[in-house]
């Protein structure tokens, strides 16, 4: 039987095709959005959201604070629900964003002084496959402190370069000279 949506004669002409009588399916409305649940106060989303931005589990934010893992979700991204997904709402990603920045000054302070540590007596010691680690570390960190870099109008960052050329003549286009040898 192909998904989707049909028509109740298509329907029950199914069932009977398939053997079933209507005394054993249970037909229930899918309930969407919070139902008889109070909106959740805009404090309680920032509280989640930044839970979210910290790392600590979506089941255990989501029952900690009685929402549904998917608010915790659209919370983390500064939305007030699935369905504002792609829309967040501006007062709560402002909240969410200085919370990012906070964690990257601290993240950023403690990279300052783990690199201050590593010194060069310190990495003449060390093995070639722990150093190619340290490298690949550092530079994972220098890549997410840079600030990104909004992409071009195609989407990407690449650089595009158009060659111009004359147009290629047909051999009917030219005059043909007879030539007595």
């Amino acid at each position: 039987m192909a998904m989707g949506i049909v028509s109740d004669e298509e329907f029950e002409a199914e069932l009977i095709n398939s053997g079933i009588t209507k005394n054993e399916i249970t037909i229930e409305d899918v309930k969407q959005g919070r139902g008889n649940k109070e909106e959740t106060p805009e404090i309680i989303r920032e509280l989640v959201g930044q839970a979210a931005i910290n790392g600590e589990g979506t089941r255990e934010i989501a029952e900690a604070f009685n929402v549904s893992e998917s608010s915790v979700s659209a919370y983390k991204v500064g939305a007030h629900s699935t369905a504002s997904y792609h829309n967040p709402n501006k007062s709560l990603l402002t909240k969410l964003t200085d919370h990012r920045l906070r964690i990257s000054k601290k993240a950023s302070a403690r990279l300052l002084s783990a690199l201050n540590e590593i010194t060069p007596d310190k990495l003449s010691v060390v093995k070639t496959r722990d150093l190619a680690a340290i490298a690949k570390d550092m530079a994972s960190i220098v890549k997410d402190m840079e600030p990104q870099v909004s992409p071009g109008m195609n989407g990407t960052n690449n650089v595009q370069f158009v060659f111009m050329a004359p147009r290629v003549r047909d051999i009917e286009e030219f005059k043909i000279i007879e030539v007595k040898e």
